[in-house]
């Protein structure tokens, strides 16, 4: 009896790692297709590019490692806007998939929206501010951070959407955590929405304007792979 339960459990087992090498497979096919009709850049694998940033997923799971990952660039208010998504590899697993949208200023503070059911952050450097629309707000400076909350963010921060637990903004970025089954069409809505997001931030609590991206659709990852990660808060 015990022999059969032992078969029955490994034949699963088999079967349940199949059919996540059979969806890993399809959405690499799927974002890779992607990637080449907007004529954006893919890459299988960066380990690198993650350690950029600080604050949200990437504090709670480490930096990890960027799987079938696409850059490209989107037009926006005031210009074009360099993106990033890729599934975020932590602890030997994918825990999501990170969005991510470059902001044409230098934001004075990190800011977290997190949604009601996303769990607390366990960084010690950010405080509750406030709520922005239907998300809290964690800071890492109140008195810089209060600035660049508006009711344009808030309505920005709710038209993300219930699926995505949390979206932050840090230096000249914003990003979110979407279901790592998210289709191609869901992150298209999203990088939309979070360059909405970006607009907010700019707009209330912005640094000195870096400009647009001049650069056009491709941009060199192999040189972002090379940039040297910080290891250091720059608070």
């Amino acid at each position: 009896m015990w022999f059969v339960i032992a078969v029955v459990a490994l034949l699963l087992g088999v079967l349940l790692l199949m059919a996540d090498r059979l969806r890993d497979s399809t959405g690499s096919r799927d974002r890779r297709r992607w990637a080449a009709l907007k004529d954006w850049e893919y890459l299988d694998h960066d380990p690198v590019l993650p350690g950029r940033w600080h604050y949200g997923s990437i504090h709670q799971g480490g930096p990890g490692a960027a799987h079938n990952l696409v850059s490209g660039s989107l037009p926006g208010p005031r210009g074009n806007r360099r993106v990033y998504v890729f599934d975020h590899e932590q602890a030997g697993r994918i825990s999501s998939v990170l969005v991510v949208v470059q902001t044409l200023t230098t934001l004075p503070a990190a800011i977290e929206l997190r949604s009601p059911l996303a769990p607390l952050p366990d960084d010690a450097g950010l405080d509750l501010l406030e709520p922005v629309g239907q998300r809290y707000a964690f800071v890492s400076d109140a008195a810089e951070a209060r600035p660049m909350i508006s009711q344009r963010l808030a309505r920005a921060g709710d038209a993300v959407g219930d699926d995505v637990e949390l979206v932050w903004a840090e230096d000249t970025w914003v990003l979110a955590t979407a279901p790592v089954d998210a289709s191609p069409e869901r992150i298209q809505e999203l990088l939309n929405d979070l360059i909405q997001v970006a607009a907010a931030l700019e707009e209330s609590g912005g640094g000195p304007d870096r400009g647009g991206d001049d650069g056009g659709a491709k941009h060199d990852l192999q040189a972002d792979a090379d940039t040297p990660v910080r290891n250091d808060r720059d608070h």
